[in-house]
């Protein structure tokens, strides 16, 4: 495949959320501009975290709520994971439900470095910064949607490059 930078392919018009601004407005701009999470950023534009779904999946419900065990191959309620969704689940701000300290690429960064990180920490998506700033944002999908829009070149010393493909 072609090399490709995060400035090829990123989301430009970066809708972001402030630090102290309400669950409820982070809630309605998320499902409003249907995106599954939002860079958060202080007074000056720098970034400061992010606020996903994950982090909301759980809002307005208290542990064991649904009244029924867990079913089998599930996580339980007292998992760390799911703790930390209730926690996060009751607050206030943004700033208090947001993961701090988030990943983020600069515009250069190649497209390959970002899909590696994003599968070896299991997130789906990466603030793209100069400066401190957000200046776009990387998805999962934004990536699938670049390799579907760019040639695929065989590697010339790949003698089964010349192979004919046989699917079963």
């Amino acid at each position: 495949m072609l090399a490709h930078t995060a400035e090829q392919i990123m989301t430009r018009n970066v809708t972001v959320v402030k630090k102290g601004t309400s669950i409820e407005e982070a809630l309605k701009l998320m499902a409003n501009k249907h995106v599954s999470g939002l860079p958060v950023v202080d007074v000056d534009g720098k970034l400061v975290g992010v606020i996903t779904e994950s982090d909301l999946l759980l809002r307005g419900q208290r542990m064991g709520d649904s009244g029924h065990a867990p079913l089998p191959g599930t996580v339980s309620p007292g998992s760390d994971r799911v703790s930390e969704a209730y926690f996060k689940a009751g607050a206030a701000t943004v700033e208090e439900a947001m993961t701090p300290n988030v990943i983020a690429f600069e515009p250069k960064s190649s497209v390959a470095d970002i899909s590696r990180v994003m599968i070896q920490k299991q997130i789906n998506r990466v603030p793209i910064v100069s400066a401190g700033k957000v200046v776009g944002i990387i998805s999962r999908s934004d990536i699938i949607r670049s390799m579907a829009e760019l040639p695929f070149l065989s590697d010339p010393q790949d003698s089964k490059a010349d192979q004919p493909r046989i699917d079963l």
